[in-house]
């Protein structure tokens, strides 16, 4: 295969894997957040039941996450539109009931198709972007998710009330419908490169210690953990806010538009000055944005605040992986993305209903925000003290 025919197919898988993560994390998981207010407005739905919803939707991530590790229906491209389909699915059925089960098991559906869908993607993308050596522009990838974030929350900010919530929900699933039509035609199975597979096989394999592996997934575990409860809860807390509450959900618009640039600009920290290093800073960033709203009602700060958590959590994500990605190659065990979003989304599942109930026992969100920077705080220092034992062997 020629180098300018990769370099085509790798633009073309990068640019169907963002819309496909634009559908199932960006929609099918995200758009919940600024929603969720006007879900529990209309149906008297109490925060430990919006919080327990979205446990099932990050078990859901949960489940997804390793499904690709043991089990492929045929291959990763194919099993990538069938759980994209099921993702979408699930988005248009959210609109057309209130049965509280029933929404249980429609966000634990979603989020399956949104753990495959984002390991999948993954893969498929960053192995494209390799074989062309184009692995500098792999932050795209992630970007199309605060994209968004971005479009849908001023939708949301525009368009829904209490009257038409579900309404928003079936016009979202029938966006992504089209979307997901463009991938089925434009994603193609990634062709076979002997020269390729010789060349890896030449590479000589790297281990790492244990210490290593159980600090630094101990880290992307916290992460999950501590930026989801303001990830699930921060629209509600802008609303709780008098002189903002008409303006909730334009909390989670910032948060998109922080997002966007994140990925790239990471990368490009990243690069300069080392993965790890950028890694900290950005746990650190994240833990002050939590933690501003505790300290302040500004307007203008909420948004810098909402801004740099965009920034931050996705930014971590595409530190994390481009790490784990670079430790499969050079381990060459495979399912160390699925692996580390699993972990991810583990921490993901538990902090929310935690949340939840903490915000069931108290005034205000807190104690919550708190809880979530003490996690992070110790995501913090465990990635700090895996990057001691990174060059050490077992």
């Amino acid at each position: 295969m020629t180098k300018n025919r990769e370099v085509a197919i790798a633009y073309q898988q990068l640019i169907m894997g963002m819309i496909t993560l634009f559908v199932v994390i960006a929609l099918g998981r995200f758009a919940y957040t600024p929603i969720m207010p006007y879900m529990q407005a209309a149906t008297h739905l109490g925060d430990k039941g919006a919080g327990l919803l979205a446990t099932f939707n990050y078990l859901g991530y949960l489940i997804g996450a390793i499904i690709p590790m043991f089990c492929l229906i045929r291959s990763k491209v194919f099993d990538l539109k069938v759980y994209l389909m099921l993702n979408v699915v699930t988005m248009l059925l959210l609109g057309l009931t209130t049965t509280y089960w029933v929404w249980c098991i429609l966000r634990l559906l979603n989020g399956i198709a949104s753990g495959v869908g984002f390991v999948l993607a993954s893969n498929v993308v960053l192995d494209a972007l390799r074989r062309a050596n184009k692995e500098a522009i792999s932050g795209l990838l992630y970007s199309a998710v605060g994209a968004g974030i971005f479009a849908s929350s001023i939708f949301v900010f525009f368009y829904t009330d209490t009257h038409n919530w579900d309404t928003t929900w079936v016009l979202l699933g029938l966006f992504s419908f089209v979307l997901t039509l463009i991938v089925w035609v434009m994603l193609k199975e990634a062709p076979s490169s002997k020269e390729f597979k010789n060349n890896a096989t030449e590479l000589p394999l790297r281990r790492y210690s244990r210490r290593y592996y159980v600090t630094y997934y101990f880290a992307y575990f916290s992460e999950g953990a501590g930026y989801i409860v303001t990830g699930t809860f921060l629209v509600a807390l802008v609303k709780t806010i008098p002189h903002l509450e008409a303006y909730a959900p334009l909390s989670w618009m910032f948060v998109g538009l922080g997002a966007i640039p994140s990925t790239v600009v990471w990368s490009m920290i990243g690069e300069k000055i080392g993965n790890g290093r950028a890694t900290q800073i950005c746990f650190m960033i994240q833990i002050l944005a939590i933690l501003t709203p505790i300290l302040t009602t500004n307007a203008f700060a909420l948004i810098i605040s909402s801004m740099l958590f965009g920034c931050t959590f996705l930014g971590l994500t595409t530190l994390f992986m481009s790490r784990g990605q670079k430790m499969a190659y050079e381990t060459g065990n495979g399912h160390i993305v699925s692996m580390m979003t699993f972990i991810y989304s583990f921490g993901q599942m538990m902090a929310p209903y935690i949340a939840g109930i903490i915000l069931v026992h108290t005034t205000g969100y807190a104690l919550a925000l708190i809880f979530a920077s003490i996690i992070l705080m110790l995501g913090l220092c465990s990635h700090v003290y895996s990057q001691k034992h990174a060059n050490f062997e077992n």
